[in-house]
């Protein structure tokens, strides 16, 4: 029974892994620069959701807020607080935020550079569009967080899917970025929680 359970673990590992980069490799090969399906239908979910000046308030205000959950200095902090100053079982929470963090933001980074697409308001190439950083972030976050508080996980993706739709109603990406970043950070978040036994071994 512990064999094959160890099998499945390993097995949805390596799954998750293997779906992800091939993932990743398919939207590469994808230019979502051209005027094809994919782009029209982003342009239009975009024009829909984006609050173009004169902007409504208080719900610009309130996005801008939660899209701060997603920045890489809400999480890190959050991780350093935890690994500062909780008990073991939260530090060891925080690690696992931080190794999630790590990985998310090399392979977001990674297809950010092979996909190079603009944003939606950006007529020169600046930080690649595709996928979506704070997106992927906050939902590697909620994947670790969702398992180590499974009661709390359904609020967590919820808040991760604030954040990614906040991204668009800031006019900062489109809809494709952010399904492809919640995809990573997901991803990544379900493997380093599989692989918490080797990474809690590292001191950090």
């Amino acid at each position: 029974m512990q064999t094959l359970k160890q099998f499945s673990t390993r097995h949805v590992k390596h799954v998750i892994l293997f779906y992800v980069l091939l993932f990743s490799l398919f939207t590469s090969g994808i230019d979502v620069n051209a005027d094809n399906f994919l782009t029209r239908w982003d342009q239009q979910f975009f024009d829909r959701i984006y609050d173009a000046p004169p902007r409504s308030e208080p719900m610009w205000t309130v996005m801008e807020v939660g899209t701060e959950f997603g920045h890489y200095r809400s999480i890190m902090g959050f991780s350093i607080l935890l690994m500062a100053y909780g008990n073991e079982d939260r530090q060891n929470t925080g690690r696992l935020l931080s190794s999630a963090y790590i990985s998310t933001g090399v392979l977001t980074y990674g297809v950010k550079q092979l996909v190079r697409r603009k944003r939606p308001l950006d007529d020169m190439l600046g930080n690649p569009s595709m996928p979506s950083g704070h997106t992927s972030i906050a939902f590697s976050a909620a994947t670790i967080l969702g398992y180590e508080y499974p009661k709390w996980r359904i609020p967590l993706y919820i808040g991760a899917g604030l954040v990614g739709f906040s991204r668009i109603y800031l006019g900062r990406h489109y809809t494709s970025d952010v399904l492809v970043g919640a995809a990573i950070g997901t991803a990544m978040g379900v493997v380093v929680w599989h692989n918490r036994v080797t990474l809690l071994q590292w001191k950090f």
